[in-house]
């Protein structure tokens, strides 16, 4: 019987990314939601949320259950997290974390315990695998030349790390033994064989499995995509899953079971002791499938599974070298299948729809609709043959072009892999090739819809909107970057137009820093005086007439730039009721400092109750006791995030002039301190933006100040934000702090192709607006 749903897990709010389970009735799961929870079986096909596990300050990327010793006989739960810290429960009292590991300098992504539950080896971003015994430290296991994707303990004692330089390394005693080459891309997943082989699978869609000898037995390919997960069945079957949206059980060799999911990517597996499998997914649900009929999923579940399967939409990348051109109708679904599991497609008039046949039942299931498959007809011929596209490139003036054949059904990275050693050219172009057939290829965008312009949620759409520019209200055909006033970020030194994508000698990140100067300064100071009249009816904090008066004069002069108006009485006065006045009458007061602050230095010298610049926007604001270590508290009141929002704006003004920028500088620690997971809190789109936007300015001023370990500081923060954040406009920023500080300094460069990896690919390739794409695949391009 083919495996079918047994039972759907929501309780995540992010993609599931590390699974794990002991019996048949327990999984433990972690997510990019910061959390790790405890599953228990209640029913056949039901599962309880028992725990949540809360500690970590950042997404939690891997688990693993430690079996029980003489000093835990419980057993262990380990967890790894992007804070770089691993996390070790007791299981039967998980309301605190037992005690902390602490070592590694970048994300935690991969975990794993000896049988005896003595050992513990942890993966990292770092380059590097530790092995703890006793929660100590043993052994720095470093030589690979990146993040450590994937790490394994045998039953000698011996330890496996799987990397992203393509190479599995084996271990003893923290010395290196010998090396495992044959995958061709990242190394994703290490997993133990009960025959005392291990299998490995890898970002170049195989799975392999390998003699510990050192030999490539055999190869396993089915995949269309990039491999996240392996597992084992207690039967001895390979189970494995990746970006493909299927989990696909190997047996003798060959696929014997296809699972396809409703969810773009399956990050982690899990094989039951009762022979079930579940899987943790990009959409935060864990799914468990089975093959008895006792423990499935109601026919309303059934159904339910069914529908989100056949509604999905299907990458034409996913699924296998198919010639659209001459596809049967429905009427092929008339006929059975060949054999269980088969997958094929139809074309229901201009549509191109995937089934799968159920030989138990006797009918064909759909499992999506397929985007960018139909209408290829124009077969070209290549070496015998046919492909969607045949490019000619031009390597060298006066000798004949390249050709580089390409299929639609291809991951345009695996394709270009082929072309780059078919030709035996450096696979330091991957990037730039795989970008080119990504742009000269490109087909329909699911979800492309022009997005409205923003209206901020505190004060609406029709009012004045704190740090809105004076053209909020023209019509856009989508959100008004607030830096810029146009429909994307544009890099400073480049045009409005979409370059191509150039050589990476010619990669340029911004330079200039993110100055925010737009603003219609009459609204908010009609906005300040509204609050003046309220606030004077309660209290003596009110501006007297004199006051107001000063401030209007300063703010009439603000478009000017020439920062003639700005004086201490009009500044004084305004700085006082950010500071005094109520936390929700302050935001108009700490906007028209944003405005002040990048058209005259006097803000930076003024001294306010004995605290400088610095000082008194984070007193005004709230950027030092709202961000930074504070960032486990409650959720952040729409008046905070404005207020924090208008402060971020300010701190990021203040390189506007010398002083300001040297200012910034002496002050960076602890502007860095309170940034460093600020985005964990922050909902408010504008708030979000702001930050990106600072660090991306901290990013330039360390450039031109600074060395490389304060570098790679930023680097890491933004790696971490980059990761959290769907906001477009975000993105580009902190895209452009990897490129500043990969450009100037070799570390941040070389560390840069660890951090950014995997989001950085993506990005290129499904980024939300051409701006995303663009500045990622540029990006891409100079650190290959």
């Amino acid at each position: 019987m083919a495996y079918k749903l047994s039972a759907t897990l929501a309780g995540h709010s992010s993609d599931v990314r590390g699974l794990v389970s002991q019996g048949s009735d327990l999984l433990i799961s972690v997510s990019r939601d910061k959390t790790a929870k405890i599953w228990k079986r209640t029913g056949p096909n039901e599962f309880a949320d028992d725990t949540t596990l809360i500690g970590h300050r950042d997404y939690v990327t891997a688990v693993e259950i430690i079996p029980p010793t003489l000093s835990s006989p419980n057993g262990t739960i380990a967890t790894g997290s992007n804070d770089k810290n691993i996390l070790l429960w007791d299981p039967t009292d998980p309301a605190q974390p037992l005690s902390t590991l602490k070592g590694h300098t970048s994300n935690v992504c991969a975990l794993t315990a000896s049988k005896d539950g003595t050992v513990l080896v942890s993966g990292s971003w770092d380059k590097t695998a530790k092995v703890w015994i006793n929660g100590q430290c043993k052994h720095t296991l470093k030589g690979h030349e990146q993040a450590v994707w994937a790490v394994l303990v045998l039953d000698d004692g011996s330890v496996l790390t799987g990397s992203a330089d393509n190479l599995i390394c084996r271990w003893v005693d923290g010395e290196l033994k010998q090396k495992y080459q044959g995958h061709t891309s990242c190394v994703r997943a290490l997993v133990a064989l009960p025959d005392g082989r291990f299998a490995s699978a890898s970002n170049d869609c195989t799975v392999r499995i390998w003699s510990l000898s050192g030999a490539c037995e055999t190869v396993l390919q089915g995949h269309t995509s990039f491999i996240y997960t392996l597992s084992v069945l207690p039967n001895g079957a390979i189970i494995s899953g990746g970006e493909d949206r299927s989990v696909r059980v190997w047996k003798n060799n060959q696929c014997e079971h296809l699972i396809m999911v409703p969810s773009t990517s399956v990050w982690a597996l899990a094989g039951l002791d009762n022979g079930d499998i579940a899987c943790g997914t990009s959409d935060s649900r864990i799914r468990v499938f089975s093959t008895d009929p006792a423990r499935l999923a109601s026919a309303e579940a059934l159904m339910v599974f069914e529908s989100e399967n056949a509604s999905f939409a299907m990458n034409r990348k996913t699924m296998g070298n198919v010639d659209t051109s001459n596809l049967p109708g429905p009427e092929r679904l008339e006929q059975p299948g060949t054999k269980d599991q088969q997958v094929i497609m139809v074309k229901s008039g201009s549509d191109v729809e995937a089934f799968q046949w159920s030989q138990n039942e006797d009918r064909w299931y759909k499992i999506g609709q397929v985007v960018d498959a139909a209408g290829q007809t124009q077969k070209k011929m290549f070496d015998g043959k046919e492909y969607d596209y045949v490019f000619d490139v031009d390597i060298q003036e006066g000798v004949p072009p390249l050709k580089l054949p390409y299929n639609v059904t291809e991951n345009p990275y695996s394709a270009a892999q082929k072309f780059l050693e078919k030709n035996m050219m450096s696979l330091e172009h991957l990037d730039t090739v795989a970008n080119f057939i990504i742009k000269n290829a490109d087909g329909v965008q699911l979800g492309s819809s022009e997005q409205s312009a923003y209206a901020d949620p505190f004060t609406g759409g029709s009012r004045y909107v704190p740090g809105q520019s004076a053209t909020h209200g023209q019509a856009s055909s989508g959100y008004g970057d607030p830096f810029t006033g146009g429909n994307r970020y544009v890099p400073p030194g480049s045009s409005n137009s979409q370059a191509g994508m150039g050589a990476s000698s010619g990669y340029a990140p911004p330079s200039s820093y993110a100055i925010n100067k737009q603003g219609n300064a009459t609204a908010i100071v009609k906005k300040l005086c509204e609050f003046n009249d309220q606030v004077s009816q309660t209290s003596e904090l009110a501006l007297d007439a004199a006051q107001i008066k000063a401030i209007q004069e300063m703010a009439s002069e603000l478009g000017s730039n020439s920062g003639s108006g700005v004086n201490e009485a009009a500044y004084g006065a305004l700085l006082k009721s950010a500071v005094v006045w109520p936390k929700e009458k302050r935001f108009p007061a700490l906007d028209l400092i944003r405005l002040v602050v990048a058209n005259s230095s006097l803000p930076i010298t003024y001294t306010f109750n004995n605290q400088g610049f610095v000082g008194s926007i984070g007193q005004a604001s709230g950027f030092f006791t709202l961000l930074g270590e504070s960032s486990d508290k409650e959720a952040l009141s729409k008046e905070d995030e404005i207020n924090l929002m208008m402060g971020v704006r300010s701190l990021a003004n203040a390189l506007a002039n010398d002083d300001g920028a040297e200012t910034v500088w002496q002050s960076r620690k602890m502007i860095l301190d309170a940034l460093d997971g600020s985005w964990i809190r922050a909902t408010n789109k504008n708030l979000v933006t702001a930050l990106s936007a600072l660090y991306l300015n901290m990013a330039i001023l360390t450039a031109k100040k600074g060395d490389d370990d304060q570098g790679l500081n930023i680097l890491s923060a933004a790696s971490r934000f980059l990761a959290c954040t769907d906001n477009a406009d975000a993105q580009v920023r902190l895209l452009g702090v990897f490129g500043v500080l990969a450009k100037k300094f070799q570390l941040c460069k070389d560390s840069a192709r660890i951090l950014g990896d995997e989001i950085i690919v993506i990005l290129g390739i499904q980024g939300k607006t051409d701006a995303v794409k663009q500045a990622a695949r540029e990006l891409g391009d100079f650190l290959r």
